[in-house]
């Protein structure tokens, strides 16, 4: 048996030129990958698939349907900065819009970054210091606005609402599609809208910014979404314009001669829509519109409606039992609440009440199982009267359609009423309430036929909440900047000592 005269060598002879070799082409494979994936990054293929939980970026049908319709050019400009929450949303959701249609192009202007630009934006589209962040449509002949606040659904917690309790409004959901696609719809239909607002009776005027009597956030809403707002008075030699499709009469506090009532008949029997608010503030005052209602198959008796244990105080309600109609439908699936601050009682007449040729009339919204009528109005406050009133669901707001008016123009054969036995619940004041905001659009998407407000439901947000002291913030944002990185760089060097000795 012979000994080692010397020592083993530690690599054999090849080995080194074969890990050489193997460094070269991980290298070199690494490289190809990332060229590929910036190559496929760049190059505008056309399969897509969200993969996010929620779907929050995959268009629905309707919505691939109107795009489809658009022949001109759109620019999009989001006036948002960057830290937003809902920067993220709009973004991604435009960038599919212009998948689908290369006609629709977005530019971002961050508000604070950018404030030389976005005044100049701000000039161009003739938008107030108060329109803070705005998504703004500019077909070339018309432009239409969608503001921060119409672009979330919110939920609330209502019993800590009625306690006195945490007061907390959480964004539950994001209506960008909703809202975008209704607004493409109407930039591509050559035939705007006009909506007047009656005067001459004491209404709510449209231009008014009073927080209880003013329906500026109303008229606001309504040329977002592209419609023309006026006014009309129709005392006189006045008829309502041969190109008006909603007229508006919000709250009025004074009776409607027989010559206006006869025109707002006439408008109505030939197809037209009308939103009617009453004033609530003088539910005893005729105001000569109770025959058309009845002969719409609704009723708007001189009562109050209650609800002690859905209310903020005073005469509000809380309205959460909602009927099943194409305004009301989107409201329930959400789970809305409708704020009225002093209803009248305005529902549907019995069966047996209503004229052969009554239009389908529908309650939009009611009290609870617990509400009341209340039609004592003596000494200057309302009660309850017993044996007179009733304990009950009480509804507050009803619409009717008619439909198939023979001999009358496209847009104009199908006629449609609203009634609200409350006047506020579309003034400025109850803008602040989510639930109304919704449910004016919802009103205006059905008597303006834009069904694609009505079909198209907001994408859910899911929230997770963290709540660290400012103690725990900076200890966590050492673990994650120092800690972590130096001890995977330790580990590293652990491994590399050990394997060279």
């Amino acid at each position: 048996m012979s000994a080692h005269t010397g020592h083993e060598p530690s690599f054999e002879p090849g080995r080194r030129l074969r890990m050489g070799f193997s460094v070269v082409v991980g290298v070199a494979s690494a490289l190809v990958i990332f060229v590929l994936a910036n190559h496929l990054a760049s190059s505008r293929l056309r399969w897509r698939r969200d993969f996010s939980g929620t779907g929050r970026f995959a268009l629905s049908p309707l919505t691939r349907q109107v795009l489809a319709g658009v022949t001109n050019d759109i620019r999009v400009t989001v006036l948002f900065p960057r830290d937003s929450d809902l920067r993220g949303y709009i973004e991604g959701l435009l960038r599919e819009y212009s998948e689908v249609q290369p006609r629709i192009r977005a530019r971002f202007v961050d508000n604070e970054v950018e404030p030389v630009t976005a005044n100049q934006v701000r000039t161009t589209y003739r938008l107030g210091n108060a329109d803070a962040n705005l998504v703004v449509f500019d077909s070339g002949t018309q432009v239409a606005r969608v503001a921060e606040s119409e672009l979330s659904a919110y939920d609330a917690n209502i019993n800590e609402m009625l306690s006195g309790g945490r007061k907390e409004i959480r964004r539950s959901g994001f209506k960008g599609e909703l809202l975008f696609t209704s607004v493409i719809a109407g930039l591509a239909n050559t035939n705007v809208p006009l909506a007047c607002f009656v005067t001459g009776h004491d209404e709510a005027r449209a231009e008014s910014e009073d927080r209880l009597g003013g329906y500026y956030r109303f008229s606001a809403l309504m040329a977002g979404k592209g419609a023309r707002v006026s006014t009309v008075r129709l005392d006189g030699t006045n008829d309502v314009p041969a190109e008006c499709q909603l007229l508006v009469v919000p709250g009025p506090s004074q009776p409607f001669l027989p010559v206006e009532v006869e025109r707002v008949v006439k408008f109505l029997d030939g197809g037209g829509r009308v939103l009617l608010a009453m004033d609530s503030s003088k539910p005893t005052l005729r105001t000569g519109l109770e025959d058309m209602l009845q002969a719409w198959g609704i009723a708007a008796p001189p009562l109050y409606a209650a609800d002690t244990n859905n209310t903020l105080g005073g005469f509000s309600v809380l309205s959460t039992n909602l009927g099943s109609h194409p305004i009301t439908l989107p409201l329930t699936r959400s789970e809305a609440r409708l704020f009225f601050l002093a209803p009248r009682v305005v529902g549907t007449l019995p069966a047996d009440m209503r004229p052969a040729d009554a239009p389908k009339a529908v309650v939009l919204a009611m009290t609870g199982p617990g509400g009341m009528t209340k039609s004592d109005f003596r000494n200057g406050t309302v009660a309850f009267r017993r044996g007179l009133d009733r304990v009950g669901e009480v509804p507050m707001a009803a619409a009717a359609e008619r439909g198939g008016v023979a001999g009358v123009a496209a847009g104009r054969g199908t006629a449609r009423l609203v009634v609200l036995g409350d006047m506020h619940v579309f003034a400025n004041d109850a803008f602040t309430n989510p639930g109304n905001v919704d449910f004016a659009e919802l009103t205006l998407a059905w008597l303006l036929d834009r069904t694609e407000m009505l079909a198209i439901g907001p994408k859910p947000i899911r929230e997770y909440r963290l709540y660290l002291t400012s103690k725990q913030l900076h200890a966590l944002r050492w673990t994650l900047i120092g800690l972590l990185p130096c001890s995977v760089l330790g580990l590293g060097f652990v491994i590399w000592f050990r394997r060279r000795n």
